[in-house]
């Protein structure tokens, strides 16, 4: 998102935890031991946590990117339902920054481009089959930014694709979990301005997990 959705985006990440790390009485707890050592370990039972928190933000928090009328009626986001098979474990790639990084201008839903760092890629295994997804990450630095399009879109998800979380574990590797994937803002309210997945991301495959069109 832009500057402008600067506080949206604050809003909307209050309820993104490290889903399960938790500090009490300054002692790691016995569950962020345990997803230290698998972070699959009741992967299932804090997806629904998360997207519970999710619908608790934006039926109530002011910061909702819903409009008025959505919010008084809204129930829930829509979700296929979860399959661990989509969560995948790596290593992250990383492109070379010198002499000078990469960069790639992605398109936006409002028509214009936004310049981003090309920061590395994500193999991957489905079905026997490799693919790989690029990650960027906004100038001046900010978080890493993934989004994906694949088969679904324009009929079940969000027209120009989703974005996906990149979760660091121990070992230097990543899990990517497709069943975290998302809708931008502007599936919602096209006030924001969403970047759109580029076509290297674009995966030929339906991918039905994760988050569905809103409407």
């Amino acid at each position: 998102m832009f500057k402008k959705d600067l506080k949206s985006r604050i809003g909307f990440l209050l309820w993104i935890s490290c889903l399960g790390l938790s500090i009490l009485g300054g002692k790691t707890s016995l569950s962020s031991l345990n997803e230290e050592r698998d972070p699959m370990w009741r992967r299932e039972e804090k997806l629904k946590d998360d997207r519970a928190k999710k619908d608790k933000f934006f039926k109530e928090d002011v910061r909702s990117p819903l409009k008025e009328a959505d919010r008084r009626k809204f129930k829930g986001l829509l979700y296929y339902t979860i399959d661990l098979k989509y969560a995948m474990i790596g290593s992250m790639e990383r492109y070379p920054a010198e002499p000078k990084p990469l960069y790639i201008n992605i398109p936006t839903s409002k028509g214009n481009e936004k310049k981003y760092v090309k920061y590395g890629r994500f193999k991957f295994k489905l079905e026997g089959k490799e693919y790989v997804l690029q990650f960027y990450r906004p100038l001046g630095g900010g978080e890493l930014f993934l989004p994906f399009k694949d088969k679904t879109s324009e009929t079940e998800t969000h027209k120009d694709g989703r974005y996906l979380y990149i979760e660091p574990i121990l070992g230097g590797k990543v899990l990517i979990d497709f069943n975290r994937a998302y809708s931008p803002f502007c599936e919602y309210n096209e006030k924001y301005t969403c970047p759109i997945a580029p076509k290297e991301n674009w995966l030929e495959i339906p991918i039905r997990v994760g988050e569905k069109r809103f409407r």
